[in-house]
């Protein structure tokens, strides 16, 4: 009898363990549970029901600033994977000895989740949007008036703050338990404040009416506001860095003054005669200058101006020597009203005299011819004039002393040389050597001839008393 019962007994307790581990084999292990969920005993589809049920009902109760919204975790980024999580139920169904030990030991098996921080940051961003409210940042700018910079004023915004959001969903969706959070609506300052901008104005408007003078020994040179504001450099828009100037803009207006402060050499004119000595000085020469430092005045200048004070600088220069264009006369020109150079031909009038002589050089070329000369009402102009024009037949017209008309038609043989004074002949003359015409050389027509053919454009006129 005592043999066979042994031999009874671990026959049962084989048919026993196989029965179990048969029944268990496509269903959760004794002790298993999901976030207290008591799993045990329930096929695969059975779990995933349970956990579904658990899993759709959970939210994060958000409360915003003006109510409280239901947020689903999938609008969050995070997702309960429900697939994922009974596979890990059934992941001790593949070990034979989990079966023993699931007899003894309870078994709690985690949740498996997935967050995506891509769809979390756009959905805190979408309902940032609508309680967010942007700053306005103080903007400096030139005012109208050219010189004066002003700075508008600043606002505050608000943003709003969702801080561990993410945190919290994650934990309700391990846990399958729905959870809450608070936002919180924060005060934002703009990145340019008004006292910020006011600030960038007070520093434009230092440099911009700061004094600033150049002077060369003769002139000062003073920038205006409109200027030294057009060399103002704010910082970027939205930011608050340095109020500098524009280096180049300077050195334009520097370079601008230096050119003002130049002056080109002046070319003399004199006449010497055949020895070598001067006869007479017709155009005085003089001395040129150039600045030499305007480059560092510039550099100064900008120096200066960064820092919001004045300057005061002076150009330094270098003489440029003048030059002379000078003639030697013709022997014994130095003693007649013009001094001709050799073989040139040119006119004298003596208004005193009122005789008119052609001369190459100093040689009488023909005259002297007795003429009449403009009258006291009328004279005739003193100085050193050029032919410019001639006409052998015309109507001269003009005015009278008393502001009549007059017209004098067939004119002939005139030689213009001071705007409307010309040697010309004068058919209603029968005597000469007196002042009568009105203004005008009056010559008999040979004589006005003679000149009008042998004096070309450009001929001197010299007259005198």
């Amino acid at each position: 009898m005592l043999t066979a019962l042994a031999v009874t007994v671990p026959v049962a307790i084989g048919s026993a363990a196989t029965a179990y581990g048969f029944h268990y084999r496509d269903r959760a292990l004794p002790g298993s549970s999901v976030v207290g969920i008591d799993v045990a005993g329930m096929s695969r589809d059975e779990v995933a029901a349970a956990l579904r049920a658990k899993a759709d009902a959970v939210t994060v109760a958000l409360k915003l600033p003006d109510t409280t919204r239901q947020v689903a975790l999938t609008d969050l980024g995070t997702t309960i994977d429900i697939d994922a999580t009974v596979a890990r139920v059934f992941a001790a169904n593949q070990d034979w000895p989990a079966y023993a030990e699931a007899l003894v030991k309870a078994r709690p098996v985690e949740v498996v989740t997935t967050q995506d921080a891509s769809a979390y940051d756009a959905f805190v961003a979408s309902l940032g949007k609508t309680y967010a409210r942007t700053p306005t940042n103080a903007v400096v700018s030139l005012g109208k008036d050219g010189h004066t910079f002003a700075a508008t004023r600043g606002a505050s915004g608000q943003v709003l703050e969702v801080d561990g959001l993410d945190g919290i969903a994650a934990t309700a969706a391990r846990t399958l338990t729905s959870a809450s959070a608070s936002t919180t609506v924060v005060e934002q300052e703009p990145d340019v404040t008004t006292a910020d901008g006011k600030d960038l104005a007070a520093k434009a408007n230092a440099i911009a009416h700061a004094e600033v003078e150049v002077e060369d020994g003769s002139q000062v040179f003073r920038a205006t506001s409109r200027e030294k504001a057009s060399w103002v450099t704010l910082p970027a828009a939205g930011t608050t860095g340095e109020v500098s100037v524009d280096g180049k803009r300077i050195t334009a207006w520097i370079t601008a003054q230096a050119k003002s402060a130049d002056a080109a050499p002046s070319n003399g004119l004199r006449y010497v005669n055949s020895a070598g000595k001067l006869v007479r000085v017709i155009t005085p020469a003089k001395d040129g200058r150039a600045v030499t430092n305007a480059a560092a005045v510039a550099k100064a200048l900008t120096a200066s101006l960064s820092s919001g004070e004045g300057a005061s600088e002076t150009f330094s220069t270098k003489a440029i020597p003048a030059t002379w264009t000078q003639k030697t006369i013709a022997a014994g020109a130095e003693n007649l009203a013009y001094p001709a150079i050799p073989g040139e031909k040119w006119i004298d009038v003596n208004l005193a005299r009122h005789t008119m002589t052609a001369y190459v050089g100093a040689t009488v070329a023909l005259g002297p011819i007795k003429m009449v000369n403009g009258a006291p009402a009328t004279p005739t102009d003193i100085g050193v004039f050029h032919i410019y024009w001639k006409n052998p037949m015309m109507t001269m017209r003009g005015q009278n002393a008393d502001g009549t008309d007059y017209e004098t038609p067939d004119v002939p043989w005139s030689s213009f040389f001071n705007g409307g004074e010309a040697l010309h002949g004068a058919y209603w003359r029968k005597t000469w050597g007196y002042a009568a015409s009105h203004g005008c050389v009056n010559l008999p027509i040979p004589t006005a001839k003679w000149v009008f053919d042998w004096a070309p454009v450009g001929t001197p006129v010299v007259t005198h008393n």
